[in-house]
């Protein structure tokens, strides 16, 4: 797949000029039923910011949840529409971390920093100026910190340190999990349409691939056998593990 000039831009810089809503608008334009040019959405994000009344948070958050309805979907939480921005805007309808980029991007628009937080299974917002959690599935309402790495400790009782996973992330993270997202959504119900998240993970930069031997088995699933066998290849080497290879010898021999 031939990445499209400001994806492939943020591919290469996701910290430089090209915002994160932006990149996520492209990612959701590369589907193979878009129909639409995919900033044209993007004005909605400005239509939003210009109704804040206060730069803060909560305004921000009283503008996107109150006064223009955006809501999580609990009916349908794995539609793909809920990780494509582009659906997002015009349903307002989404998932927590397509939801979180909404306040984001409109809090930007108005100078408010609104931190991304990738906590495991539910991803949240932090207001840096009120030391507030929101949940954005929920109406961005404020959610107790103790609680939260309570939570996040049962999920992970024996890794890191709750808190750990409470630090802001960077834009290529939300991307990749956004894509992680429909890489589950399609797997749960259309296995077809796997073939453009591969096709787009593959040509993104190897920290978009998300869980490598998870993506090699899908190529291979999906008779992706070449790019499949290159990143079994890829990760054995890294691991020093022969069956890895001797995987990646396999695959490659089924492409021929």
């Amino acid at each position: 797949m031939d990445l499209p000039a400001r994806l492939a831009q943020f591919a290469a810089a996701p910290a430089g000029d090209v915002p994160v809503d932006e990149a996520l608008l492209w990612v959701a334009g590369c589907r193979p039923d878009a129909v639409s040019e995919p900033l044209e959405t993007l004005g909605q994000l400005d239509t939003m910011a210009a109704r804040v009344d206060e730069p803060t948070g909560a305004a921000v958050c009283r503008v996107v949840y109150d006064e223009f309805g955006y809501r999580g979907d609990r009916d349908d939480y794995h539609d793909p529409r809920n990780s494509f921005l582009d659906q997002v805007l015009i349903r307002r309808v989404g998932m927590p971390i397509t939801l979180a980029v909404v306040v984001i991007s409109v809090a930007r628009r108005r100078g408010v920093v609104i931190e991304p937080i990738a906590a495991p299974g539910h991803f949240l917002l932090r207001d840096p100026e009120e030391q507030q959690y929101r949940d954005p599935f929920s109406s961005g309402r404020v959610v107790d910190e103790t609680a939260v790495e309570a939570a996040i400790a049962r999920i992970h009782p024996s890794q890191r340190s709750a808190h750990d996973f409470l630090q802001p992330v960077g834009s290529d993270v939300i991307v990749g999990r956004v894509l992680n997202n429909l890489q589950h959504s399609y797997v749960e119900r259309d296995p077809r349409g796997l073939d453009w998240v591969l096709a787009l993970r593959l040509a993104l930069p190897s920290r978009f691939h998300g869980d490598p031997l998870a993506l090699a088995t899908l190529c291979e699933r999906r008779g992706r056998y070449l790019d499949g066998a290159q990143i079994f290849r890829s990760l054995g080497e890294l691991l020093g593990d022969d069956r890895l290879l001797h995987r990646a010898t396999a695959l490659a021999a089924r492409a021929n």
